[in-house]
């Protein structure tokens, strides 16, 4: 039960913060535990950023995939708008993020594709620079998490 909590919680933390800013107490307090408690679950900032990516991954693919246009024409909203902040902020350090999370090129490649299925190859790049700018500024506009949120709401 708290695995998936915590797994929230660092997404918020992550997109908002970035990996190198964020840390694990931050992430704890978010979902009123210990430090510690985060450990048992995931031995280290790096795990943990990778499950919150993988998590943020199946958030907003399935919904990218049924509708692309929508990814830059309607504001992402909910968990879709903090999923979408941090793989914005993860593809717009996508070289540095690589070193941590290799999975974020395989999301690149799967974003690349989903452009072009529904743009067609002239398409692709207008499609992919529109959802990842959209991604990138929702992530510019994430407010300050507040400790002890309700992170099942989120």
């Amino acid at each position: 039960m708290r695995r998936p909590l915590i797994v929230s919680a660092a997404i918020h933390i992550f997109a908002y913060r970035g990996y190198d800013a964020a840390t694990l107490q931050e992430v704890a307090d978010l979902v009123d535990i210990t430090r510690p408690a985060v450990h048992h679950y995931f031995p280290g900032k790096a795990p943990l950023y990778r499950a919150a990516l993988d998590r943020a991954y199946e958030i907003v693919m399935p919904a990218l995939a049924a509708r692309p246009t929508d990814a830059f024409i309607t504001p992402p909203q909910g968990e879709m708008r903090l999923a979408s902040a941090l793989l914005g902020a993860s593809l717009a350090q996508s070289n540095r993020i690589a070193d941590i999370a290799p999975r974020i090129t395989t999301i690149a490649d799967e974003l690349r594709r989903v452009c072009e299925a529904a743009r067609g190859t002239d398409g692709t790049d207008t499609l992919l620079a529109a959802v990842v700018g959209r991604w990138v500024l929702t992530a510019s506009t994430l407010s300050e998490p507040d400790v002890h949120v309700d992170v099942r709401m989120l």
